[in-house]
């Protein structure tokens, strides 16, 4: 490979000068790094044809070897920044403690750079590197590193030259990251600006009274909640001794506690009161008591009012009390499951039906327990195809703790919470045995009744049938003699018709007699499937 020696036949004093002039006017017109570095690749492609450049600053100045940023290079195409490991290049070591531009005219020859790293960078085809220091002032800021394909050649002079123009770049370089600085800080001026306002009016229109208190316990500021909330005006409290502001003589003990846990930075997280308002009036407040970050010298109070809520929560405590009491003594099985089949109530009713205490089964029992097998997932299932989610009234059967299988109704619902997922079943249980039993001795007793007016309506029938029967078989029986006595010498044939037709209608008035004194009858089997009365059964009297 042919050399290329950069050396004055070249370059002027008169050029050189020139040039720098007009590299420091294009230099106060720039306002990015990558237009710092195309301004001295601009200078340098003159007189070196293949070749790379990068600017990088030092983050730690004290470090050299520690970590710098990319902030411009010929191989990043975009306007990213690159952090590097300052360790693995030993060029810039002896640049930076030189304090002077430090030339490599062969890398492949030189004993600076480790084995490892040399194979790295001749890969990449770099024959040569030089390296200028930027300074501000007397502190080495960062450096101009060039890489070169073709091996170079510098004289003292030309080295002096573009070290000089890398110190023109340093002025620049360090205008964009003051500009920058300037504009972070105008930004994060705003910023806090916008904050302090946004702040303020928190503090303004928040929901709760709010007060600012200083070390001395004084106030500081209040907001427009704390005004409608204690009746007093902003200039009336300013200044004032927050507890005997706030606090009536019964609290004021605990206000001041609440103050001196503020000295001693162990802040309230909440604590109630009872205030005094400028009319006279009492309210229950809640205290919180917060530290604001970065001031020690005032603390935050703010203030609820809670009166509604604890009468409220008294009501709602008896309201409690009342319900609880009620299903405690219902006279219906009440259990609550969760989705895992763990009981979470049972009364006092479901300890009598099953055999099991309050505590036990709330601690040992699972659902599946109180039913036979297989009925705790159909009672589920029926639950959760039922359009409302309850059932009514579904005749099922639980199993106490001795065993025994017990008939009940049950009625039941699925509880939502407020994401539409179970939180826990809760079911009603009737014990069925008592209507089963009362049921049975009902059916006994109709059957009873319509027995007896069977009986009864026998009875009335057999005393009719027997008084009209009696009338024409006395007739039968009448007619029967005379045709006898008239016939007894001329007809004997007909005489002893006659006289059987006696002796059946004798028969038949004996079976009428058995009829008339029937209380009670039997049925009896009669040809194939019929039955009869049984007129030979019991009688009155038997």
């Amino acid at each position: 490979m042919d050399h290329v020696n950069i050396n004055l036949h070249n370059l002027s004093a008169e050029e050189a000068l020139n040039e720098l002039f007009l590299i420091y006017r294009k230099l106060t017109s720039t306002n990015t790094y990558k237009d710092i570095l195309a301004i001295f690749v601009e200078s340098l492609q003159k007189r070196v044809e293949h070749f790379e450049a990068s600017i990088i600053v030092f983050l730690d100045k004290k470090n050299i070897d520690g970590a710098g940023e990319v902030i411009a290079s010929t191989e990043i195409k975009d306007n990213t920044t690159l952090v590097i490991d300052l360790g693995k290049y030993p060029e810039i070591r002896a640049a930076v403690e030189k304090k002077d531009a430090f030339t490599i005219e062969d890398i492949a020859t030189t004993s600076l750079i480790g084995d490892d790293v040399r194979a790295l960078i001749l890969g990449k085809g770099i024959h040569s590197t030089f390296v200028l220091p930027v300074f501000d002032i007397n502190d080495i800021i960062g450096v101009v590193l060039v890489r070169s394909r073709d091996p170079i050649q510098l004289s003292s002079f030309l080295q002096r030259y573009y070290f000089i123009q890398a110190n023109l770049l340093a002025s620049a370089i360090l205008n964009i990251s003051r500009m920058r600085v300037l504009e972070e800080s105008k930004n994060k001026a705003y910023e806090l600006l916008k904050i302090n306002e946004d702040y303020e009016f928190l503090f303004n229109h928040a929901m709760d009274g709010m007060m600012l208190i200083d070390r001395e316990g004084k106030i500081r500021a209040v907001n427009k909640s704390f005004e409608k909330l204690t009746g007093y005006g902003a200039q009336e409290i300013l200044g004032q001794s927050y507890s005997k502001a706030i606090a009536n003589d019964t609290s004021r003990e605990t206000a001041n506690q609440i103050f001196q846990g503020y000295l001693k930075r162990q802040f309230v997280s909440k604590f109630e009161i009872e205030i005094k308002t400028k009319s006279g009036a009492f309210k229950t407040i809640s205290i919180r008591a917060t530290p604001l970050p970065g001031r020690q010298d005032v603390s935050l109070i703010s203030l609820r009012d809670v009166t509604e809520e604890k009468l409220l929560s008294k009501e709602l405590l008896k309201t409690t009390d009342l319900l609880l009491k009620t299903i405690s003594s219902s006279s219906d099985a009440i259990i609550a499951v969760d989705t895992g089949g763990k009981l979470l109530f049972f009364n006092e009713e479901s300890t009598r039906l099953f055999g099991y205490s309050r505590d036990e089964a709330i601690q040992y029992v699972n659902v599946t327990q109180l039913y036979p097998q297989n009925v705790a997932k159909e009672v589920m299932k029926l639950l959760r195809q039922s359009p409302t989610k309850h059932i009514r009234n579904y005749p099922i059967e639980v199993r106490t703790r001795g065993g025994e299988t017990i008939p009940v109704t049950l009625s039941g619902a699925i509880v939502y919470n407020e994401k539409g997922e179970e939180q826990m079943s809760v079911g009603y249980l009737r014990d069925e045995r008592e209507k089963i039993r009362m049921e049975k001795t009902l059916d006994e007793a109709l059957s009873k009744l319509i027995e007896a007016e069977k009986n009864d309506a026998m009875t009335n029938l057999a005393g009719a049938a027997a008084h009209n029967l009696n009338q024409p078989l006395s007739a039968i029986q009448g007619y029967s003699e005379l045709l006898i006595h008239r016939l007894k010498d001329r007809d004997q044939t007909t005489v002893d018709y006659a006289s059987r037709i006696i002796s059946e209608v004798e028969k038949m008035s004996g079976i009428i007699k058995q009829i008339s004194r029937i209380t009670k009858y039997e049925i009896k089997p009669y040809a194939g499937t019929a039955k009869i009365v049984d007129i030979g059964g019991k009688k009155s009297g038997e």
